[in-house]
């Protein structure tokens, strides 16, 4: 019969902030989150370019590591005394991060529903973040999830940035999702192996549905951040704080 139990799990995230210009000033935030294989440096590199000391940057880890295949592109199937033997000498093994597997699927959404509420009531206790101005940027996987929790948290996210990443599948269904909850940057890319043309057009529509706003961009790309996104994306947040203001 199975049975479970639960178990502390530390979660790891990075976290840059602005000088401070007077006290008690609250600052946006940019929460980043990584795609599959990715860790929170890689997101991190991406978050400062967008903020730009002018708005808190935060990474946050996925809780799932596993190896990643080796520099060769094969996947090295040692045991783990080989593989941490192979680490500790400088081996080409890597640890590489996720957000979750269709197996007990819900409990990873959980997870990173009640980590995102943690982080961000960490940003805005310890690092001045403003509550309402608090954007999650996400990257390939962790955009379902993020989407998830921005609209079954309908007073804690102003807005959402997805590049290269779905809409849950359970978008139209899901009574849990507010409408108007939050306004949307989807970012997408014309030669994406993992997003067809038929499935972002399939987001382009849907996406209005429950978005207080959508910004529908298409890059000529493939699966992975475009570069040349980082300032188109500084200024919608700008603007989108802005509007926020009015």
């Amino acid at each position: 019969m199975e049975q479970t139990l639960t178990s502390p799990l530390k979660c790891y995230y990075e976290v840059e902030t602005p000088t401070p210009t007077r006290k008690g000033r609250r600052w946006p935030v940019v929460i980043g989150t990584h795609g599959y294989e990715g860790n929170k440096e890689s997101m991190m590199r991406l978050v400062t370019r967008i903020t730009a000391g002018k708005m808190i940057a935060a990474s946050l880890q996925g809780p799932y590591q596993f190896w990643l295949p080796d520099r060769s592109g094969s996947a090295n199937n040692a045991g783990e005394a080989n593989a941490l033997a192979a680490g500790a000498a400088g081996g080409r093994r890597r640890v590489g991060f996720g957000w979750g597997t269709n197996y007990r699927g819900l409990d990873s959404v959980e997870f990173h529903h009640d980590t995102m509420l943690e982080l961000i009531a960490v940003l805005v206790r310890k690092h001045s973040a403003d509550p309402r101005r608090v954007f999650l940027l996400g990257f390939s996987q962790s955009c379902s999830y993020n989407y998830r929790f921005a609209f079954s948290h309908p007073n804690m996210v102003r807005g959402v940035i997805a590049v290269c990443g779905g809409i849950p599948g359970d978008w139209k269904e899901n009574p849990v999702y507010k409408k108007g909850a939050a306004h949307v940057l989807h970012i997408a890319a014309t030669k994406d192996v993992w997003y067809s043309a038929e499935k972002n057009a399939r987001f382009r529509h849907d996406l209005p549905l429950l978005a207080k706003s959508v910004d529908f961009r298409l890059y000529n790309s493939g699966h992975r951040f475009p570069r040349t996104a980082l300032a188109p994306i500084r200024r919608w947040i700008e603007k989108i704080n802005e509007e926020g203001r009015r």
